[in-house]
């Protein structure tokens, strides 16, 4: 009978394991993330007089590859957390360690549109920056 007991209870831990570990995984599955501001911004050039277009442009298609490189590496490392998280040998110190990567990884895209937003934000008038700013936000 106690051997009954146990084997359920670790039957009803289990179901609650995968319970909780299928709820992370579809979060993570359905959650959007928002496009980098700088993406948004480089969209929006065009609305800017050409002198103002022609001064950030350069600075902007320079810092293009490293950005597409970090987001690369963050949406590689979401998948890799998922993947293992949802596996047979999941641990949760190697899982921390993972949401850690993965936190780093997504701030190291987040510097670079930062960034880029900076550099082009240096090179227009305070003008430019607030039509910027508002198609961004989309009250143009």
């Amino acid at each position: 009978m106690n051997n009954r007991l146990v084997i359920g209870g670790v039957i009803a831990v289990l179901i609650a394991l995968n319970l909780v570990q299928g709820a992370a995984l579809l979060r993570m599955r359905t959650h959007k993330v928002e496009p980098a501001p700088v993406t948004l911004t480089e969209q929006h050039i065009q609305q800017l007089p050409q002198v103002s277009q022609d001064a950030v442009r350069p600075s902007l298609e320079q810092a293009r590859p490293l950005l597409h490189q970090r987001l690369k590496e963050a949406h590689q490392a979401r998948r890799e957390l998922a993947h293992y998280i949802a596996s047979p040998n999941y641990n949760r110190a190697e899982a921390k360690k993972r949401f850690e990567d993965l936190r780093a990884k997504t701030n190291a895209a987040q510097g670079v549109a930062e960034g880029m937003l900076l550099d082009a934000a240096d090179k227009l008038s305070p003008k430019d920056r607030a039509l910027i700013l508002k198609t961004v936000d989309g009250r143009s």
